[in-house]
């Protein structure tokens, strides 16, 4: 599974004239046929930024013309047998702070991170700003570029599996 950022339909639903929407849109045409994950945090990170020019009713139904439309798996913390302290203190101060100590990086890619990395089936992070995340996490960082040269790649040489 592919964990997409924020920034990809950040691109998609407020920058169309953006130089690189063609090949964004041929990602996520690509998502849609194959699935893809986004965890709540950048969920919630682009409904913030779309509460601004969307109608509230329409982001309301936001699963139908995100999560449903784009073939989406929505990544949720793992809270079982955590309270609401342990909850805040580890994954939303601790674990974020942590990495913050290791390298510069904003707190809600932290938190990001930190979930993308919990799903067993993620193999890379799609995002336009792969520089800001290169050697922060052990997952592959690809642009959408890089991940649709990839697949076209292993198509080619005949592998059928994801090409990381």
């Amino acid at each position: 599974m592919v964990i997409i950022d924020t920034d990809i339909f950040i691109l998609e639903f407020r920058f169309q004239r953006d130089h690189r929407y063609s090949i964004n849109n041929q990602f996520l045409l690509t998502i849609k046929a194959t699935g893809g994950g986004i965890t709540i945090y950048s969920v919630m990170e682009f409904l913030g930024k779309m509460s601004f020019n969307v109608n509230p009713d329409r982001l309301v139904d936001w699963r139908s013309w995100l999560q449903d439309a784009y073939n989406l798996t929505i990544i949720w913390p793992e809270v079982r047998g955590i309270d609401a302290d342990g909850f805040i203190r580890s994954l939303l101060f601790n674990r974020p702070f942590v990495r913050m100590c290791r390298t510069p990086i904003p707190f809600v890619d932290c938190l990001i991170l930190d979930l993308a990395e919990q799903v067993e089936e993620a193999q890379a992070l799609i995002t336009w700003n792969a520089k800001h995340f290169m050697g922060k996490t052990f997952l592959a960082v690809k642009t959408p570029q890089e991940y649709l040269t990839s697949i076209e790649k292993s198509y080619r040489y005949g592998d059928k599996g994801i090409p990381f």
